[in-house]
C-alpha cells in the first residue's frame, strides 16, 4: 500500500518496478531472477528501499530477502580495503612529493 501511494506521488522508475515485482514473488524465483534482484536491489535509492520496506505486502519478503542473500548486497570487505587503500596511497605520494 505505501508504495502504491508513494508510487503515484513520486513516479518510480523502471527498476525500482522491477525490484517490487521481483520481490512480491519471493521466493519463488528462478535463478536469472533472484540474480536479477542482487543486481538491482543494492542499486535502488534510499528512499525507494524504505518505502518498499514499510509496504505491509513485501516487507516480510524484504526480510526474508536479506535474511536469505544479505551477504550479497553489500560490497567485500577486501573490495573496501582496496578502495580505502589506493586514495591513501596517493595522498601519502602527493605529501611525500611536496614535503619530501
Amino acid at each position: 500500500m505505501a508504495t502504491r501511494a508513494y508510487s503515484r506521488l513520486r513516479g518510480v522508475s523502471q527498476r525500482t518496478q522491477e525490484t517490487e515485482n521481483l520481490l512480491a514473488r519471493y521466493p519463488r524465483l528462478g535463478e536469472q531472477e533472484l540474480a536479477r534482484l542482487i543486481e538491482i536491489f543494492p542499486a535502488l535509492p534510499p528512499i525507494d528501499k524504505a518505502v518498499i520496506a514499510a509496504d505491509e505486502r513485501l516487507s516480510g519478503k524484504l526480510a526474508a530477502f536479506y535474511r536469505d542473500h544479505g551477504d550479497k548486497l553489500y560490497p567485500s570487505i577486501a573490495a573496501l580495503s582496496v578502495l580505502l587503500f589506493l586514495p591513501i596511497t596517493a595522498a601519502a605520494t602527493a605529501l611525500w612529493w611536496l614535503f619530501g
